[in-house]
C-alpha cells in the first residue's frame, strides 16, 4: 500500500474519532479462568470503547454475531463518557437492563466467526470480523486500543485491516499471519 493511501486512511480514523463512533476494542471467545461475569460464570466477552473526545450513546447500536442478523442484540440507552470502555457479555444470557451488566443472546465460538457492531437502524456495519474473527485459545483476547478498518482485497480469500501505523491481512481459512496481534487475558 502507498504511503498516501496510508495517510489518507489516517486521515479517515481521525475524523472517526471526532465524531463519537464506539469500535469493539477487544474480545475473548474462551473465557475460562481470566474474569468471570456477576453470576461467577465465565462467559465471553466483548468490550466497546469510545475513542472520542465526547460522550456517545449506544441507544440503538447492535452487536451481532450474524451477517444474516444485524441486529441481534441492541443496546440500551447507555452512554460512554470519553475514553470509557464497557464490557458486555456474550453469554447467551439476553439481559439488557440500563445500569446492571450487559449480556448478549449469543455467545462467541472459539473457532472464530462473525461478528460486528452495526449503526442504529440495524442495516450499517460500522466494525465488522468477517467472514469470521481468528479461533481462540483458552483465556486469549483479540483486541487493539485502535480503530480497525476492514479494506476490501482484490483477493477474496483475504482480508485486511488497517490500523494506525500497521496493515494486518487474514486468510480466509481463518489461519494468522506472522505478527498477528493476540493477547492472553490482556490488551494489546
Amino acid at each position: 500500500m502507498s504511503r498516501v493511501f496510508l495517510t489518507i486512511m489516517c486521515g479517515i480514523l481521525s475524523g472517526i474519532y471526532a465524531y463519537g463512533i464506539p469500535v469493539i476494542s477487544e474480545f475473548m471467545a474462551e473465557n475460562v479462568t481470566t474474569v468471570p461475569d456477576e453470576n461467577g460464570d465465565f462467559s465471553d466477552w466483548i468490550e466497546i470503547h469510545n475513542p472520542a473526545a465526547t460522550a456517545v450513546s449506544l441507544d440503538g447500536w447492535y452487536l451481532t454475531d450474524s451477517l444474516t442478523n444485524l441486529t441481534t442484540l441492541r443496546f440500551p440507552a447507555v452512554t460512554l463518557q470519553p475514553g470509557e470502555f464497557l464490557v458486555v457479555w456474550a453469554s447467551s444470557k439476553n439481559r439488557r437492563v440500563l445500569g446492571a451488566p450487559l449480556h448478549t443472546n449469543f455467545s462467541l465460538a472459539k473457532e472464530g466467526e462473525y461478528l460486528a457492531l452495526v449503526s442504529p437502524g440495524g442495516t450499517l456495519v460500522k466494525q465488522e470480523f468477517a467472514p469470521k474473527f481468528l479461533p481462540q485459545g483458552a483465556d486469549e483476547s483479540y483486541g487493539s486500543r485502535f480503530l480497525s478498518i476492514k479494506l476490501v482485497a482484490a483477493d477474496p480469500d483475504t482480508q485486511t485491516y488497517l490500523f494506525p501505523n500497521e496493515v494486518i491481512t487474514q486468510s480466509a481459512n481463518g489461519s494468522a499471519p506472522p505478527g498477528w496481534p493476540t493477547a492472553s487475558g490482556t490488551d494489546l
